[in-house]
């Protein structure tokens, strides 16, 4: 074996610590920056009629924010694009911490903010992807988006625990400010991505060269379907989980179930936090990314119905139970957003990577926020059977869509994704 195979091999599998610790902790800035909106809403910081803006707008924002970085992560590279989204998220919460008595600075603040949280999704993936081996990436991708989940968790401390309106608003601020110094720090250590480098002729190899030296001898992936059916079945999944994700995070604790709406993102957050890292190192590697895809949207279907029929039978708004059955709901939340976090980037080619991821994104975000703007706003009054059925249509979708993904798809795991690049 040449010198070249023995580097490639030795490669193969090794994990990218600074990258990781760096997209860790922009994920932990979005968690927190996506919480945003919701928090002002529970806490009534934004009149009560306004409320619903604060479950959709910044997600609505989130979706151009994504298509933005998206673009930037193709032509300026993965850092620079993570660098600039970043710096947009500081201009959010400046003002959100200059004008807090101030409405349309504050909606302002949660568009930016959204804009910005939501964009660092697309060059996070997108990096993570390229950095990890075919191996390890699947792994890796899921823990790194799972950081967002613990950002969910920490801002809602201060909420659970009553403190004064003051003090919340200092303890968010903090929140955002600690993890960007972080990440500022940690980011210094990162490299630029170098299949994407190899893609604009700034490293003397090819992308088959790059690619190779992170995954060493591995099969690349073989891709069918062509484009329409990878966006077709990402959107699909993607707005299923998204609705999944900030519905039953916020949306149906705010619009029914009062008493312990705060309780929820909190316990939510922190049970994504070990049910993500469990899949991660025991799921992900052992089973392949269509079946994953398929049993993590049956669980979501599944659970919703049945804290469908549990309210039917006993209409209870409060209770143990009923936060044990909400607590559980978090276990397909959290695995079908991993199945979104390793498919998005493992489907695109190099060259189109961000800007399709975002693309996607794009239309998700929007499309979620709509959707529970819609369903928490108050302009129709919707029943809870009646939220249940759309929610559920609406999963049922995202199932489908595994299941026309099991037939018609190709598999990821463990390839290289150099065969995307000659097709």
């Amino acid at each position: 074996m040449n010198n070249s195979s023995e580097d490639s091999n030795r490669n193969n599998g090794r994990i990218p610590w600074a990258a990781m610790v760096a997209l860790g902790m922009g994920m932990l800035v979005y968690g927190v920056a996506e919480s945003f909106g919701p928090v002002v809403a529970i806490l009534q910081i934004i009149p009560s009629n306004l409320a619903f803006l604060g479950y959709s707008l910044p997600f609505i924002a989130g979706g151009i924010g994504a298509f933005m970085a998206g673009i930037l992560a193709d032509y300026t590279g993965r850092r620079t694009s993570f660098m600039i989204t970043m710096g947009l998220l500081l201009v959010g919460l400046a003002l959100f911490v200059m004008f807090p008595n101030n409405v349309p600075i504050l909606l302002l603040s949660f568009v930016l903010v959204g804009i910005s949280a939501i964009g660092l999704e697309s060059p996070i993936l997108a990096m993570m992807a390229e950095h990890s081996s075919a191996k390890n990436r699947g792994t890796l991708l899921v823990i790194t988006q799972n950081f967002g989940n613990l950002g969910v968790a920490i801002v809602f401390i201060p909420v659970v625990l009553g403190l004064s309106q003051l003090q919340d608003k200092t303890a968010i601020a903090l929140m955002f400010i600690g993890p960007i110094i972080a990440l500022i720090v940690s980011w210094l250590l990162v490299e630029e991505s170098l299949p994407w480098s190899a893609t604009k002729n700034k490293v003397n190899m090819s992308v088959e060269e790059a690619w190779k030296s992170k995954d060493g001898n591995a099969e690349s992936v073989k891709p069918i379907g062509g484009l329409g059916l990878r966006f077709l079945i990402l959107i699909l999944i993607g707005i299923a989980q998204d609705v999944a994700f900030v519905y039953i995070t916020y949306g149906v604790g705010y619009a029914f179930f009062p008493s312990i709406e705060s309780w929820i993102p909190l316990i939510g957050g922190f049970t994504m936090v070990i049910v993500g890292i469990v899949s991660a190192l025991f799921v992900v590697p052992k089973i392949n990314r269509k079946t994953f895809a398929l049993l993590s949207y049956a669980l979501l279907v599944f659970l919703w119905i049945v804290l469908w029929i549990y309210y039917d039978l006993t209409k209870a708004t409060t209770g143990l139970i009923l936060l044990a059955l909400m607590t559980i709901l978090f276990i397909p939340v959290e695995i079908t957003w991993g199945v979104r976090a390793i498919l998005e980037p493992e489907l695109f080619s190099t060259a189109r990577r961000g800007i399709y991821i975002s693309i996607v994104r794009m239309v998700v975000w929007v499309s979620a926020g709509v959707i529970t703007g819609i369903l928490t706003a108050g302009i129709f009054s919707f029943t809870f059977n009646a939220a249940m059925g759309i929610t559920t249509f609406i999963f049922l979708l995202g199932l489908l869509a595994t299941v026309l993904w099991q037939f018609k798809g190709f598999e990821t795991k463990d390839k290289s994704l150099a065969g995307l690049d000659h097709e």
